[in-house]
């Protein structure tokens, strides 16, 4: 069994990679970086007397607005937003409320890959009993699966991160390329690309944003962990499919047919915008990230399906997004899950997180597959629809489960994975100290290990 300082270690939360887009742009920041609060300032609306209150915490943009919509639209509850800090900074302090069994939140914006490390201190409500199974059916399966654990319901999902080949039409033309539809072809145009112009590059590896590593590995089939539950866990960096993986991405860094640079640094900006990198494997959040950035490009870009490891292969992958969670301890659960569920599971809810105020791409199905969103068009991309791209994709997103140290894992592999960035490293040489180091740790905190 794991001991109450190994749970607590555990449970400290994870790098934050909060994401999102919207309906009349692609999407939203993300934050790759944890943050401190400035302060845990609350804010409520005005409410009825006499409503039960409930505190609510989270950092995304455009939470006060929602909140403000529920409270308006249900008198008899009344939510106090606070922000604690993203990612890590509020897991720290929930972590510790947890742990003195006092100061916690009724509910929290929890990212997917923290929740089993909430989950397996049991601090977190089952919503099952308060009606969670009805939204099954108006959420992305692969989102639900990641909030669920055997019969029960951990948290609400909310917004996603589907993966796509965003690329600039431009410069794909000028080398005659289209966009490639399998990894193979992808390998060859890179080194097509980049004989044409040894400036260029077909793309960018940076698996210091381990998360986007992460994405990238689901889509493959080759996703490193396995986790239901319990202290048993499977670690596998170092499979003959993940080895696979590895060597693949290597070839490409080895041939300096493909570029790699830290992503969202100045010079990234830079390379995207100035005909460098030809295309950004990234999320439907991303390209509002770019907007800001890029100017000479703008109205080039594009998205296309992610490339598949065969022809016939449809496989996607996801990076970022986060739930609402009930947290374990509040006078009341009823009102919380209420307020959860409708947050995550309502077109009231939802027209304001899709809204460029808060920019939350929708794992919520009715309005992922509108019109609205799918038809929706930004300045960066021109006349295209990229959102049909991402709406489509979403639909075949790989199922998955975080193991319950996502904190250790993503610190971990900032360093792991430095070495790849300034060449003193391989990407096979790096999983296999990946695995090493994660595996140590995990055996450390009391987990069974399977390899």
């Amino acid at each position: 069994m794991l001991s109450t300082t190994a749970v607590t270690a555990v449970t400290v939360g994870a790098l934050a990679a909060c994401s999102g887009g919207t309906a009349s742009q692609a999407a939203a920041p993300a934050s790759t970086t944890t943050t401190s609060a400035a302060s845990a300032a609350s804010k409520s609306s005005s409410c009825t007397p006499g409503a039960t209150p409930l505190t609510f915490w989270g950092w995304a943009p455009g939470y006060q607005q929602v909140v403000d919509e529920f409270n308006k639209t249900h008198p008899d509850i009344c939510v106090t937003l606070e922000d604690n800090g993203a990612g890590v900074a509020e897991y720290t302090k929930l972590t510790a409320a947890l742990h003195a069994g006092a100061g916690t939140p009724d509910v929290a914006e929890v990212e997917y890959l923290e929740l089993p490390s909430l989950e397996i201190v049991n601090g977190l409500v089952n919503l099952v009993p308060y009606g969670a199974d009805a939204y099954k059916s108006d959420i992305v399966p692969f989102a639900w699966g990641q909030v669920s654990q055997g019969s029960a319901v951990y948290s609400m999902p909310g917004d996603i991160g589907p993966m796509a080949f965003y690329y600039n039409t431009s410069l794909l033309s000028k080398y005659h390329i289209t966009p490639p539809t399998t990894w193979a072809q992808f390998a060859t145009d890179a080194a097509a690309l980049h004989k044409a112009d040894p400036s260029a590059y077909l793309a960018n590896f940076d698996p210091v944003e381990t998360q986007w590593l992460y994405a990238l590995m689901q889509e493959a089939g080759v996703f490193p962990f396995k986790y239901s539950g319990g202290t048993n866990v499977t670690i596998d960096f170092t499979g003959s499919a993940q080895m696979a993986f590895a060597n693949y991405w290597q070839s490409l860094i080895s041939a300096g047919d493909i570029n790699h640079t830290s992503d969202f640094s100045p010079i990234f900006w830079k390379n995207l915008d100035s005909g460098v990198d030809a295309s950004w494997l990234n999320a439907a959040w991303s390209p509002a990230d770019m907007a800001p950035n890029l100017s000479k490009t703008s109205g080039d870009w594009r998205a296309a399906a992610l490339p598949q490891e065969s022809a016939s292969s449809d496989v996607a992958g996801s990076w970022g997004g986060s739930t609402f969670a009930v947290v374990k301890g509040t006078k009341y659960p009823k009102q919380a899950a209420e307020f959860a569920e409708w947050y995550g599971g309502s077109m009231a809810s939802w027209k304001i997180l899709s809204s460029p105020a808060a920019g939350a791409f929708p794992g919520y199905t009715p309005l992922l597959n509108s019109s609205s969103l799918t038809n929706a068009t930004i300045p960066l991309s021109g006349t295209s629809k990229p959102n049909q791209v991402f709406s489509s994709t979403a639909a075949h997103v790989a199922s998955i489960q975080w193991p319950p140290f996502m904190t250790e894992a993503l610190t971990e592999g900032q360093s792991v994975f430095a070495g790849v960035l300034n060449g003193t490293e391989t990407v096979p040489q790096a999983f296999q100290a990946y695995q090493s180091a994660l595996v140590s740790y995990a055996q450390a905190q009391g987990f069974t290990v399977s390899q």
